[in-house]
């Protein structure tokens, strides 16, 4: 710019949308002999420099360790370690962008953390108040960015969203485990939405066996005891009975929905279910709402994303939140299925109460306490009777 002729007293620069940090320099004030970020008279490699370092004073509590899948932001992965919080956001144009969280001070669920941001060149201060984990998710809220780290302000639970349907957002982990669902069963079904349920390897071929007849045929979602785990749906199950009252088993019977259940908890009076598929080609991921209806009846809705909305309800099926799929479920369980109806709300997902399931009395259910209870005292019976003999 020093320059005396006019022409080089000015330059032009040209860089890219998802390379913010790669430009090109002109020689002169034309832009015309820049083709483009990396073709022209002179390139220029920026980077960030991080002029800002806070030192943790606090630890995560050790169960948050890991790496995690941040619902509320798009292909957002959270790592925690002791002090740490990183996240990196991939957004559709342009690339990756990393923000850090230090931990500075915590008072029982509340953790205030400076918020470094991308090239760490500002400091802010917010507050996370967490949920105890459960499963594989961790539930938080976010409050607003101060500038100044005193904990009084920053953790005030004004700082946090006023808004009368707020819900907790969701971590869950990037490798679930799979836990006993909520809700246990055989069930036919009815769907309704835009994102119906179909037979995902075309048009089942039947019969299977020339030798068997399929008379009749339904949707069918099932939760057993082989496998508690697991949602299995088949939208061609035959539902034949033999001369004994059992079912007819075709030898290719063939699955096509499978999802894992990871997580359940109960929020606005509503349990709230997560279940992964890896063979989703949308999200992994997927947030259901579901309450009981009847004692046979269970209605369920899905999002369309990987959380659920904030007015998301079991009823609904088509909402602006893009809410795409609802279940009816109807307890289709015969005498010899040996898959019992079984539902838990979900309003203490840390409790693993073992029961016992009684189908031929009126007593449904015997808590778990009492049934460890019974086994002690028969140890302990039969030991001072050993000791006696």
């Amino acid at each position: 710019m020093g320059e005396e002729q006019n022409f080089l007293r000015f330059t032009c620069f040209v860089d890219r949308t998802d390379q913010d940090l790669l430009m090109t320099k002109s020689r002169t004030a034309s832009c015309s002999e820049l083709k483009s970020a990396r073709e022209g008279y002179e390139q220029l490699r920026l980077a960030h420099v991080k002029s800002e370092t806070v030192l943790p004073s606090c630890k995560f509590p050790a169960d948050y360790v890991g790496v995690w899948y941040n619902t509320a932001n798009y292909d957002s992965e959270v790592t925690i370690n002791d002090t740490h919080m990183i996240e990196v956001t991939k957004p559709n144009q342009g690339k990756p962008e990393t923000v850090y969280y230090v931990c500075d001070e915590s008072k029982g669920t509340r953790y205030m953390v400076a918020k470094l941001g991308i090239g760490g060149c500002q400091v802010d201060y917010m507050c996370f108040d967490f949920v105890r984990r459960h499963h594989s998710v961790i539930r938080y809220r976010q409050g607003r960015l101060y500038p100044l780290g005193d904990f009084r302000s920053v953790c005030t639970w004004s700082s946090f969203d006023n808004n009368p349907r707020w819900k907790y957002q969701v971590l869950v982990s990037v490798n679930p485990v799979a836990i006993n669902c909520p809700i246990r069963g055989m069930f036919f079904f009815e769907q309704s939405g835009q994102t119906r349920l179909t037979v995902r390897d075309g048009v089942t071929k039947f019969p299977f066996d020339p030798l068997l007849e399929c008379t009749k045929r339904n949707q069918q979602l099932s939760i057993c005891p082989d496998s508690p785990d697991t949602i299995k749906i088949d939208m061609n199950k035959c539902d034949t009975l033999d001369y004994r009252a059992r079912n007819v088993n075709y030898k290719y019977e063939i699955l096509d929905y499978k999802w894992r259940c990871i997580a359940y908890w109960s929020e606005d009076t509503n349990g709230q279910l997560y279940t992964y598929d890896p063979e989703d080609g949308f999200s992994k991921y997927r947030c259901w709402v579901y309450q009981r209806d009847e004692y046979g009846q269970i209605s369920l809705s899905r999002s369309h994303k990987d959380s659920c909305g904030l007015w998301q309800t079991p009823n609904d099926d088509v909402t602006p939140e893009n809410l795409n799929l609802k279940l009816v479920l109807k307890n289709a369980e015969r005498q010899y299925d040996n898959c019992p109806l079984q539902f838990h709300d979900g309003a203490d997902p840390w409790s693993e109460d073992v029961f016992l399931t009684v189908l031929d009395s009126g007593a449904a259910r015997v808590r778990g306490d009492i049934v460890w209870f019974i086994l002690f005292l028969a140890a302990v019976i039969t030991a001072w009777n050993g000791i006696r003999d």
